[in-house]
Parts: structure tokens; sequence; C-alpha cells
């Protein structure tokens, strides 16, 4: 399904989509959706490069680095995703703060990361018209991520090209890449922590957040 989705998207850019929020009153609350940027030409070999970094099947950045091991890894990754000689490109919408209704937060963030995927907002390198979004576990989770979609093409917000795919990181390792993208923005926000944004800042564009903003290539 994913295969065919890839080859059948206009002008072959695909994002993969992840999510992080904080929704404790007690604390600083947000909520952030992350996407990952690239060719469907250069997909297998992101998908093979990104598999030698991990050393795995699996991958789940807010587990792996409570391990010194996995903070190491994790670095990795990001490093490798920001490498110069890569053609990625990270944007992040952010909404804060939240109050109790997160799904109002992330309807808000999905209206404006789909609008800049599909206008093809600089830096991008053209349109996105494929969003690729890592399942949630309920299938009223999902069927709210379809209905937010469909009536963002019906408002005119995205183009009726825009097609969103929900897929398992099981099934697409490349999802593990806004898992990452959206804990480094997160860590940056929630313990004033940078190692893993270091290496990306240059490919990343951070939208209407507070605590980090950007054009791309913030701090």
């Amino acid at each position: 399904m994913l295969a065919e989705a890839y080859a059948r998207t206009p002008g072959g850019y695909v994002a993969f989509l992840d999510e992080s929020f904080e929704l404790d009153v007690d604390r600083q609350t947000f909520y952030l959706l992350a996407a990952v940027v690239a060719h469907r030409d250069d997909l297998d070999g992101l998908r093979e490069g990104l598999r030698h970094e991990v050393g795995a099947n699996y991958w789940h950045t807010t587990e792996s680095i409570l391990t010194d091991e996995g903070q190491k890894v994790a670095v990795r990754i990001a490093s490798f995703l920001g490498d110069e000689g890569g053609a990625e490109t990270c944007i992040v919408s952010c909404t804060m703060p939240v109050n109790t209704d997160g799904d109002a937060a992330r309807r808000t963030c999905f209206e404006q990361l789909a609008a800049a995927l599909c206008h093809g907002i600089d830096p991008l390198p053209g349109p996105v018209h494929l969003m690729v979004l890592e399942q949630r576990q309920t299938r009223h989770e999902r069927s709210f991520d379809e209905k937010v979609v469909k009536e963002l093409r019906v408002n005119s917000v995205i183009c009726r090209r825009c097609q969103l795919k929900q897929a398992s990181p099981r099934d697409e390792p490349l999802l593990w890449l806004p898992d990452l993208v959206a804990s480094a923005v997160r860590r940056k926000m929630t313990h004033r922590e940078t190692k893993l944004l270091e290496p990306i800042v240059r490919i990343l564009t951070v939208l209407t957040c507070p605590e980090i903003q950007s054009s791309p290539g913030a701090p």
C-alpha cells in the first residue's frame, strides 16, 4: 500500500509525521507535530542507512534515550539525518500552551503543517502531497486524523491531491525519523537540552513555537 502511494504521489516528495505533547496542567503544556520530508527516489537508501545507524529493527526515541547507549544511538541518527550530503527537510508545527483538549491542539498543528507541506513553503523543495503518519492506537484516534485531513481538503486548506496514509513504524522504519525530530524539539523545550537538536538544526524549520523560533536553523 505504501509503495504504491510513494510511486503515485505528485512530485515524488513524502512527509513522514509523528507527534509529541505535554498536557499535564502542572507542567508547560504544548503539542507539536513533526514532519521529515524526503523524495521517493531517496527512500530506499535513507531506510538502509537508518537501519545501519540503529543496528536493530526497532526504535523509539523516548524509550531508547533512557540508557546511555540509546542516547548515543539517538545522536547518531540525528547526525545521519542532518548530514550535509542528504536532501531531507524537517518542519515542526507547535502550539502552546494547550488546555485539556489535546484533540484541538492536534488539529491546529495538523492544519498548519499540512498547509505548509501542500504549498511547499520555504525551505521545502516543492509541494508535498503525501503524508505518512504514525498510526495511533485506537480506531477513534485514527478516524479523527482521517477526518481532520478530509476537512482540510473540503475547506481548501490543502488541495485534493494531498493524501494521508497511516502506518506502523514496524512496517515503515522511516517513521523513526519524525519520532526523533519531535523528541529533539521536545527536549529543547522541556530540558533545555540540544544534543539531539544540534545535528539537525541546519535542516529544521519550526513554526509558531515561542520556545524555538526559526526560519530554518534555529539554535
